[in-house]
C-alpha cells in the first residue's frame, strides 16, 4: 500500500481535537480547545519575536526579555509572579527560539482567571526595573558561561550560525554575545517590549478543562483592552546561497573529536522539509537506522551519531552530529557518512525502512497529543506560522503523503557537499 493510500485511510480514522478560533478587536489571535479529562488548563502565549528580530550589537535581547517577564509587571511586584502561581497550584516556564518567544502557564481549571491575569499584565505595560535587569543579566551570563562557554561543543550554535547565515538575524546565537548582554540598558528592553509584546503580535492558546463561552469572556476581560502597537517592520531575512563547501577546525575543551555537518534547507512546512524529516528518521532513529547500524555498530567509529532537522520560519537546517571514539579519524567517519548519503541519493531506500518510518511518525504524532501544555504550544505555533490551527489534526498527513521518490529527490537537491558546512572539533 502506498503512503498516499495510507494517508486517506488514516485521515478517515484520525481522532479530531476540537477547538475554537477567535480574534480580538486589538488583533490578538485566540485558540481555545476543550481537551482531556483532568481538571487542568494550559495557557500558552507566543510572541512573534525571536533572536532573528534583534539587531547587530543587540543580540540576546529576546532571550533576556523572556527572563525579565517573570521579574515584574505593572501590577505584579518583583518575585510575586511565581509566588501567586504556586499558591494556586500552577507552574510556568518559557523558551526563546530564533523565531518566537513562548510562555506557558499550567493551572487547575478553577484558577484559569488567575493565570490570565498574571499573563496579560506582562503585556499591558512595562514594569521591569533596573534592579531586575541587573539580576537577570547576571543570570543569563552565568547560563551562557555554563552551557556555552564551558560546555563541550558549546560554541556550536555560534560557530555554525555565523558561517551558515552571514547577513540575517539567523547569524548569531539565540543567547547572544556576552558584550551585548552586559551592555543592555532599560531603554533597550523597553523598546523591544513595546515593539514586539503587542496583542496583534501574539497568539494565546488555552487547552484543557474549559468552557468555551466563559473562557473567551475571560480572555476578552484580561486582554481585550490592551492596545496594540503599530505594524511591525521585520528585519530582512535573506542570506546568500552556499555554493562551495565551508570547513573549519574548532579547538575546544573536549576529550573526543566531534564532527558537525550542516546543510541549509527551506523553511518548515514545505514538502522538502517534511521529506527530509522522513530521511532524518531513516538515518538515525532506532538501532536499525542507517547511521547507527553502519557507523556506530558495525564500523565502531563513533561514540554517538545522530541527525536532526531544525525547522525555522525562513530557513531550516539538516544537521549530522558525530562524536568519534578515541583514536578514530574524523576523515574516515566523514567518508562513511558521505557513502550512506550517496547510497540514499541513488535511490536505495527499502520499502521496509520507509514503512518503519511511517509507523514511528504515527506513534510520535499520537504521543504529542497527550499533553495539554504541548498541545497549547502547538496550536500557537500553527496559527502563528501557517494561520491554520486545524493542522493540529492533519499535519501528520503532510508526512504520510510524502513518497519515497520525494525523499530521494530532496536529498539530491539539498544534501550535497558543495552546499554544506563541516565543523571539526578537536581537543585543545
Amino acid at each position: 500500500m502506498s503512503f498516499s493510500q495510507t494517508a486517506k485511510i488514516y485521515k478517515s480514522e484520525l481522532p479530531s481535537i476540537d477547538f475554537r478560533e477567535y480574534t480580538l478587536d486589538n488583533g490578538m489571535r485566540v485558540i481555545l480547545s476543550k481537551f482531556g479529562n483532568i481538571p487542568m488548563t494550559a495557557v500558552n502565549t507566543t510572541f512573534h519575536a525571536g533572536s532573528k528580530d534583534e539587531k547587530k550589537n543587540k543580540t540576546g535581547l529576546a532571550h533576556l526579555l523572556e527572563h525579565l517577564m517573570f521579574e515584574g509587571s505593572p501590577n505584579i511586584p518583583r518575585g510575586k509572579f511565581d509566588e501567586i502561581l504556586n499558591k494556586n497550584g500552577g507552574e510556568s516556564n518559557a523558551y526563546t527560539s530564533r523565531d518566537v518567544t513562548s510562555y506557558y502557564i499550567s493551572v487547575p481549571s478553577n484558577h484559569l482567571e488567575t493565570a490570565l491575569w498574571l499573563d496579560s499584565d506582562r503585556i499591558s505595560g512595562f514594569g521591569i526595573t533596573g534592579k531586575s535587569l541587573k539580576i537577570q543579566k547576571d543570570v543569563v551570563l552565568e547560563e551562557k558561561l555554563l552551557y556555552v562557554d564551558n560546555s563541550p561543543y558549546g560554541s556550536l550554535e555560534e560557530e555554525s550560525s555565523k558561517r551558515l547565515f552571514g547577513k540575517s538575524g539567523y547569524s548569531w546565537p539565540v543567547i547572544g554575545y556576552t558584550d551585548d548582554i552586559s551592555g543592555f540598558t532599560l531603554d533597550d528592553i523597553r523598546e523591544f517590549h513595546e515593539k514586539y509584546y503587542s496583542p496583534s503580535n501574539a497568539v494565546i492558546s488555552i487547552v484543557g478543562d474549559i468552557d468555551y463561552d466563559s473562557a473567551i469572556k475571560s480572555v476578552e476581560k484580561y486582554y481585550g483592552d490592551i492596545k496594540s502597537g503599530p505594524d511591525i517592520i521585520r528585519n530582512d531575512i535573506r542570506d546568500d546561497e552556499i555554493s562551495e563547501e565551508i570547513r573549519a577546525d574548532i579547538p575546544d575543551n573536549i576529550h573526543l573529536d566531534g564532527q558537525f555537518i550542516f546543510y541549509r534547507l527551506p523553511e518548515k512546512g514545505t514538502r522538502d522539509y517534511y521529506s527530509l524529516n522522513i530521511l532524518n528518521s531513516i538515518l538515525s532513529e532506532g538501532e536499525s537506522s542507517r547511521f547507527y547500524n553502519e557507523i556506530e555498530y558495525k564500523s565502531e567509529l563513533v561514540n554517538e551519531i545522530d541527525t536532526s532537522v531544525i525547522g525555522m520560519e525562513k530557513a531550516s537546517l539538516f544537521l549530522v552530529t558525530a562524536i568519534a571514539l578515541k583514536g578514530k579519524s574524523l576523515d574516515v567517519i566523514e567518508n562513511k557518512i558521505d557513502e550512506i548519503f550517496e547510497d540514499i541519493k541513488s535511490g536505495n531506500i527499502s520499502d521496509r525502512e520507509f514503512e518503519k518510518v511511517k509507523n514511528r511518525i504515527e506513534t510520535l504524532f499520537s504521543s504529542r497529543r497527550q499533553s495539554i501544555v504541548s498541545l497549547a504550544d502547538k496550536f500557537s505555533s500553527l496559527k502563528l506560522f501557517y494561520n491554520d490551527p486545524g493542522k493540529i489534526n492533519f499535519e501528520i498527513l503532510d508526512y504520510i503523503d510524502i513518497t519515497k521518490e520525494e525523499v530521494i529527490a530532496s536529498a539530491n537537491k539539498y544534501l550535497n557537499r558543495n552546499q554544506r558546512l563541516v565543523l571539526n572539533y578537536f581537543p585543545k
